[in-house]
């Protein structure tokens, strides 16, 4: 029994020990690649998508804060609102949309080419749409006294305003005349022409007027009237018949000098007056 007990029981050599032990080193090593490949991996991945997600949302912002930037979007915008579908409601409204542009766009720099046409085009879109009374009045506010320069150049370049009745070929240009041996006296200015005669045979308009010179006067866009309120005078003698104007109205002298028609060039109202006859259309 005890020479049994006493004898070694067979084990691994020294040499296996080793190889098993480098085995195992090895074998870590390579799960430790694996690993950490694949840790790797995904994090590329998410430092990828997170690297795409922020070039992406900052060219968004870089074109929102583009447009934020322009400062002629908004007022250019408002131009473009009335081109597109003029609403005829406010002259006012309208003619402040062109000079804001303007003014922008002259701190900006000035207007560029295409904006100007825009303008242009604004206009004649007005003018074509709208009656004639709200389109002499927007371009009464865009040439008047606080309108940008730039906007007053281009509204009078452009010569947008259609007129209703020309005044007839060959036109004399006057500011004042008078005819009928002197008993009809006319004066053209730049925003009304009136005549008054002196002697007449038909009723005063109004009745009040009955026995004191009967006076007619049209406005650019306004309707005629006939009043006796104040009276017209012109040393500027004219005999038989005539034809006068300036740039927005016109007046024709006929009957050898016994009749004078005036008209607003720009709306076509007027009146006509003689000895026998006084009329407004």
């Amino acid at each position: 029994m005890s020479d049994v007990n006493n004898q070694q029981r067979p084990g691994l050599s020294s040499g296996i020990k080793t190889v098993l032990i480098l085995l195992g080193i090895f074998l870590s090593i390579v799960i430790f690649l694996i690993w950490s490949g694949i840790i790797r991996g995904g994090t590329d991945l998410v430092t990828k998508a997170s690297i795409e997600t922020k070039t992406t949302s900052e060219h968004t912002d870089e074109q929102t804060d583009s447009k934020l930037e322009d400062p002629l979007a908004q007022p250019r915008n408002a131009v473009i609102t009335i081109v597109d579908a003029p609403k005829c409601e406010s002259a006012e409204t309208d003619a402040r949309a062109l000079s804001e542009f303007v003014t922008v766009a002259e701190q900006e720099g000035g207007l560029a080419d295409n904006d100007q046409q825009l303008i242009v085009d604004t206009l004649n879109k007005v003018d074509e749409t709208c009656p004639k009374d709200f389109t002499l009045d927007v371009s009464n506010r865009i040439s008047g006294a606080g309108a940008p320069l730039a906007l007053a150049e281009i509204s009078q370049s452009a010569d947008w305003v259609t007129k209703v009745r020309p005044a007839p070929s060959g036109a004399q240009e006057l500011t004042d005349f008078s005819t009928d041996n002197r008993n009809i006296h006319c004066t053209m200015e730049e925003t009304r022409v009136a005549c008054s005669i002196y002697a007449y045979s038909f009723p005063s308009a109004p009745d009040t007027c009955e026995t004191y010179t009967q006076t007619y006067s049209v406005g650019d866009a306004t309707d005629a009237d006939a009043l006796c309120a104040w009276r017209v005078q012109s040393d500027t003698v004219k005999n038989g018949d005539g034809k006068y104007a300036n740039s927005n109205f016109a007046c024709e002298v006929r009957g050898g000098g016994s009749t004078v028609e005036c008209w607003s060039q720009l709306s076509g109202r007027g009146f006509e007056v003689n000895r026998e006859n006084g009329r407004t259309f």
